[in-house]
């Protein structure tokens, strides 16, 4: 039996040959990489097509009266026949340029014919990994620094966070109280959404006297959960992340959390053009590879996040007693 290149294993030994390995592959792929993508449910998405610019747009009505503020009803109270002056209703565009992102890796057909372990698959889980790393790092780059700052224990700025800062229920009620008195809206009812580290779900849920903790077995609808969700404290839902982002406090690192509104930072990705795992196996044609000396595998992928409203989040910097 000839290999062909859709073929992969030992040529000739039973049970090692794919008719079409490509769909495989791609199963295992986004398998690996959807459940690391931390940040991707939390964002407002917006596709750019193909051949309509470099830019994507998001227009953001202004609020008509200030974040936090009640209108006075004497203000808009009517007068007998008298028409009111028009409110004048304008919009904030916010733009973004997406940019392309990739990583491919070279498999000697030597290696793949004698490893007794499936290179491949391995190969495909460490790039879906990487992958899932360097797009939540794009996200948490355009984010970082860019919302609301809340500094854990008292601190005044980052560099005066202690190890003693610890994100505790105190610190998750200070957020929403913030976000709640701008009126920032939620999610579904009502409900914000935020990412920690494990050190700050390590703190949080340790303090075992506030009671208000849900784990996120016990949800009533738990098919709703997302990605990396652990549970609910205060009208937020939570999930863990290893990429949520540190910096350099007073004693040690400290770690970052972020309590989100609802339409606070944008994401896009041009469509078409998202997330996906690239398979070249030896073809005929490819004299790059005259020998068939190898395969290549990688990903690619073109997004940008952008920060719509400074407003709608608040980001924590804390320390922990985990370390």
């Amino acid at each position: 039996m000839s290999a062909g290149p859709n073929t992969i294993g030992i040529v000739g030994s039973a049970g090692n040959t794919f008719s079409d390995p490509g769909i495989y592959y791609d199963k295992a792929w986004l398998e690996r990489l959807k459940p690391q993508l931390l940040f991707e449910d939390l964002g407002e998405k917006r596709p750019l097509p193909k051949a309509a610019g470099t830019q994507v747009k998001w227009r953001r009505v202004n609020k008509l009266t200030a974040l936090g503020t009640i209108p006075t009803a004497a203000s808009y109270k009517l007068t007998e026949n008298t028409t009111p002056t028009a409110t004048l209703v304008d919009t904030t565009e916010v733009t973004v340029q997406p940019e392309t992102y990739g990583q491919w890796a070279q498999v000697s057909s030597e290696l793949k014919w004698k490893s007794i372990n499936p290179v491949m698959e391995e190969f495909t889980s460490e790039l879906a990994d990487n992958a899932a790393a360097v797009y939540d790092s794009v996200v948490r780059t355009a984010i970082s620094g860019n919302f609301t700052n809340q500094f854990a224990g008292g601190a005044v700025a980052e560099n005066g966070v202690a190890d003693t800062s610890l994100l505790l229920p105190s610190e998750l009620r200070a957020a929403v109280y913030s976000l709640r008195k701008k009126n920032v809206p939620g999610f579904e009812n009502g409900l914000y959404k935020g990412c920690i580290t494990p050190a700050g779900h390590f703190d949080l849920t340790s303090d075992t006297a506030t009671g208000g903790w849900i784990d996120v077995m016990k949800y009533s609808k738990p098919e709703n959960i997302m990605r990396g969700e652990v549970g609910q404290l205060y009208g937020v839902r939570l999930v863990v992340g290893t990429n949520v982002g540190t910096g350099t406090g007073a004693t040690d690192e400290t770690f970052h959390a972020y309590i989100f509104g609802r339409k606070a930072f944008g994401i896009t990705e041009l469509s078409g053009q998202g997330m996906e795992m690239i398979r070249k196996e030896p073809g005929a044609n490819d004299t790059s590879n005259p020998l068939n000396m190898f395969s290549t595998i990688g990903w690619k992928f073109v997004m940008a996040a952008k920060v719509l409203e400074v407003a709608r989040a608040v980001q924590i910097y804390h320390g922990t007693s985990a370390e």
